[in-house]
């Protein structure tokens, strides 16, 4: 009896976790949905990175909000740019959870809200389609609407593998429990838009439980005009000897200084790197691409065109062939 009630009490310790369905079982998705988790970057309370500084510095006299500080002119209340917890989950139509398959994780950059930005106008569902490829997205909001890099929670050691155990959770009330044991295990790919940048430094940085696990899992990251600052962080990933992703910076005019920078240091050290993506994708290679493209339009226009789509095309796995007769199709829970 004792047992049982401790049982009950861990169930009761873990509510279930709010979801609004987007896409279900048509031609546009297997499942797409909106999940309130609460390892995603916002709500935070803590530091701002490795400082002793409070995220929330100061209070704001007339709404008595609590104000976080982006610059020496601007400040943003806690309330909404810090409160949104959503995190939006997509699987594509043709995806298939009994083979194997790899976890794109899209920051985004400023300004932006989930449905209206990544959604809508960049239409990242669709562009996970069009890869073809046996991916599972996964997008947190970050700031909202707002002209902050900051990654919440991601300042936080294991932010990575705690934002993914939430989403774990969700896919398993949908998908069941042996598909989540697949998830915990499959490959990460991080890709960042803009200020997605600070996201993935400290995801490279401290995101999952150890260097080794980071290491063995993540197979790759992928830059859209989004090296900004904490090259410090990409720079002692990039140089881990034990490191097994590929690097794919897009840069443009916007980012240009510091990545040329990093280009340079790799030149200096004698380290290869590569100017195209022609030829053979190399598991491990690191692509730095410059182009003239104004920084708003690089995750569409490139070159190339949807340039997350032809580069996930290159390094992912090709889907592998339909399920036998014999093989029971996902059964989504509702």
């Amino acid at each position: 009896m004792a047992l049982l009630l401790q049982g009950g009490m861990a169930l009761a310790a873990e509510p279930a976790l709010r979801q609004e369905v987007i896409c279900r079982k048509t031609p546009s998705c297997l499942l797409t949905l909106m999940a309130h988790l609460p390892h995603a970057p916002f709500p935070y309370d803590g530091k701002v990175g490795d400082t002793d500084q409070p995220f929330f510095d100061r209070i704001d006299a007339a709404s008595g909000q609590r104000l976080h500080q982006v610059g020496a002119e601007l400040a943003y209340p806690e309330s909404p740019h810090y409160r949104d917890n959503r995190v939006l989950i997509h699987l594509p139509p043709r995806f298939n959870p009994n083979t194997p398959f790899e976890i794109v994780l899209f920051f985004h950059g400023h300004l932006t809200e989930l449905n209206r930005t990544l959604v809508e106008e960049m239409a990242l569902p669709e562009q996970i389609n069009a890869t073809g490829r046996n991916l599972l997205l996964v997008a947190p909001q970050m700031v909202l609407e707002g002209r902050d890099s900051s990654p919440g929670k991601l300042y936080r050691h294991r932010g990575l593998d705690n934002l993914l155990q939430d989403v774990s959770r969700v896919l398993q009330g949908r998908m069941g429990r042996p598909f989540a044991a697949r998830f915990n295990r499959a490959p990460v790919i991080l890709a960042a838009f803009s200020g997605g940048f600070r996201a993935t430094a400290y995801t490279l940085d401290r995101g999952f439980a150890r260097k080794d696990q980071r290491d063995k899992r993540l197979r790759g990251v992928i830059l859209l005009d989004a090296l900004y600052s904490d090259d410090d962080k990409f720079r002692a990933w990039l140089r881990h000897p034990r490191r097994r992703g590929f690097f794919i910076n897009l840069y443009g005019p916007s980012s240009a200084a510091l990545s040329q920078k990093l280009q340079q240091e790799w030149d200096h050290a004698r380290l290869p790197w590569y100017d195209s993506l022609t030829g053979r994708p190399r598991p491990t290679g690191v692509y730095f691409l410059s182009v003239e493209t104004r920084h708003d339009w690089i995750w569409m226009a490139g070159p190339p065109h949807w340039p997350l789509v032809e580069f996930l095309k290159k390094f992912t796995l090709p889907n592998a062939p339909p399920p036998t007769r014999r093989a029971t199709p996902p059964r989504l829970r509702k």
